[in-house]
Parts: C-alpha cells; sequence; structure tokens
C-alpha cells in the first residue's frame, strides 16, 4: 500500500510539474518559477487586443525570464518568418491606457545565434531605459544578421508589437548599438514612419537616406571620435546629407537641430572613465549616459 500511495504522489507532482512548466533554462530562472504561469509569461494577465493571428501572425510565448523580460518568444509571420524577441511589460500594463514602445537592437554578441538572452546580458540599454518611463514596454529582439532580413523583421515585430499592445504612437522609439545600428538604419530606411526618434551608438547609417528625410524622423548618431570598428567619419557623412536633405526642404538650422544631431564623442570622454575600448565599450557609456538617452526618451 506504501509503495502504491509513493507511486501516486510521484505521478501527481510530475503532472503538476508538466502543467506549471517548471523548466531549466541555461542559467535564467522560468517565469513560472518565479512569479507562476500566466498568459503573460510574467505571473499575470497582459491584456492585448488579439495575437494578430487575422494579420498573418502567430505567436508562442517564451519561458525563460531575466530581469523582467520574457525571453525568446517567437512571433511567426507569414512573410518574415520566425522573429525571435525577448520582451519586458511593466506589471501596471492593463491595456486601459496607451503606453511608450521601445526597440533595442543589439550588436553582434546578441544576435539569436549567440544564445537566447545574451543581448540583455551584454547591454544595457533595455533597463536603463526604464528609468526613463516606467510605463513603456521594451523589446529586445535577437535577429539573426543586420542587414535588410532582419530590418524587414523588425519592422514586422515593431508593427505586431503595435497592434496587440495599446501603444501610444508619439512614443514609439528605436535604438540600435553596433551591428544593432546598421539593422535599425535600414529600417529608418524603409518605414521610419513607425519610430517617433532613433538612436544609433557606435554604429553607421546603412539605410535610405532620402526616406528618412521625408519622414523627418529625428536621428542622433553618437559615436566615439576613434571608434576601433566603425571610426566617426560615416556618422560624420550621413550628418552632411541629412543635413543638406533638410536644407533643400527649407528648413533652418534650428529647425534641423531639433531632428538631427551627432554626436562624437572624444577621447576624453572615454579615457576619463578608464575607458581605452571606444567600441566596445561605448554601449556601456552611452547606455549610461544621461545626455544621450534622455535626448531619446525626454521629447
Amino acid at each position: 500500500m506504501k509503495r502504491i500511495l509513493i507511486a501516486i504522489t510521484g505521478f501527481v507532482c510530475a503532472l503538476a510539474l508538466m502543467i506549471c512548466g517548471v523548466s531549466v533554462l541555461s542559467g535564467f530562472s522560468t517565469a513560472s518559477e518565479e512569479k507562476g504561469l500566466s498568459a503573460s509569461g510574467s505571473g499575470r494577465e497582459v491584456t492585448t487586443r488579439d495575437h494578430g493571428a487575422s494579420s498573418g501572425w502567430t505567436f508562442s510565448e517564451g519561458t525563460g525570464e531575466y530581469r523582467g523580460f520574457v525571453l525568446d518568444n517567437v512571433l511567426r509571420s507569414s512573410t518574415q518568418g520566425n522573429i525571435h524577441f525577448n520582451l519586458y511589460v511593466p506589471d501596471s500594463y492593463d491595456g486601459t491606457k496607451p503606453y511608450a514602445l521601445f526597440v533595442t537592437l543589439p550588436g553582434y554578441q546578441g544576435l539569436h545565434f549567440q544564445g537566447v538572452g545574451i543581448n540583455l546580458r551584454t547591454e544595457e540599454f533595455g533597463f536603463v531605459a526604464q528609468d526613463y518611463n516606467r510605463n513603456m514596454i521594451i523589446a529586445a529582439p535577437q535577429l539573426d544578421d543586420w542587414g535588410d532580413t532582419s530590418a524587414k523583421q523588425t519592422i514586422e515585430l515593431t508593427e505586431y508589437l503595435l497592434d496587440v499592445y495599446n501603444i501610444d504612437r508619439n512614443k514609439v522609439y528605436g535604438e540600435g548599438y553596433s551591428g544593432g545600428g546598421e539593422t535599425m538604419s535600414r529600417v529608418m530606411g524603409m518605414r521610419p514612419e513607425l519610430f517617433s526618434a532613433y538612436l544609433q551608438c557606435a554604429s553607421q547609417f546603412d539605410g535610405d537616406i532620402e526616406v528618412l528625410a521625408k519622414a523627418r524622423t529625428p536621428v542622433r548618431l553618437v559615436v566615439g571620435a576613434h571608434d576601433e570598428y566603425y571610426r566617426a567619419q560615416p556618422s560624420r557623412e550621413t550628418y552632411d546629407r541629412l543635413h543638406a536633405l533638410y536644407r533643400d526642404q527649407g528648413l533652418t538650422d534650428i529647425q534641423i537641430d531639433r531632428i538631427l544631431v551627432l554626436d562624437v564623442r572624444p577621447d576624453s570622454y572615454f579615457s576619463s572613465q578608464d575607458i581605452s575600448n571606444q567600441h566596445g565599450r561605448g554601449g556601456h557609456l552611452f547606455a549610461n549616459d544621461s545626455d544621450i538617452m534622455g535626448w531619446l526618451f525626454n521629447r
């Protein structure tokens, strides 16, 4: 009889674990372990309009969690394939009022093949952003390259989030560091009107500048004077070309300064903070610089 009770108890426990979805994920805790299981993966119900099935989207929620982000959600698009992304939704979000949206694209080290959630472990933009706006949903995609494929997937993901969450369309922010900047710049050359402002960090602009100029989406180009990978010259050239296009549109210098900023940080900016690698450590410094991040969110 005792053996039967033990067997029954073991079966019930195993079944409970399966139902709750308890698992181990490469050093990350799971959402169900920390906060209990829910439709949002974060211990509570998150109100969305739907999951976009009518628009050719299907959605699979991730099970892991890292510092408030639900990891490795997958948006399956009929046109752009599988899009992997990590997502932070504030506990206060209930769908009754519009929230801001921030999309942050990582450098090469944060792409999906490097490991789930590695972008969040190596970059701080998604966490520092929360200090500027508590009512903001943050998406941290992990794509597969820094070209047009990932740019189109970023657009698809942004449209999905705008569709299923109650988002303030005047507070949709984009940021890209290193290779992520190349990708987001391509987004700016395809669908700049989706975003309220774009912050490019330690990168180069690969997108269609004329498309961006027509939309007049505000852009700030931040780079070290001696960035080891990109150098500062590509950002200077992008600034000059955009500035000329805006002048051709009849904008004054004051008007241009409101939507276009070239921010080349001198060597002293890095050395004064004991940083010698302007590109590799620029992401850390820029993310924690209130002048840079404040420009993006305090608009």
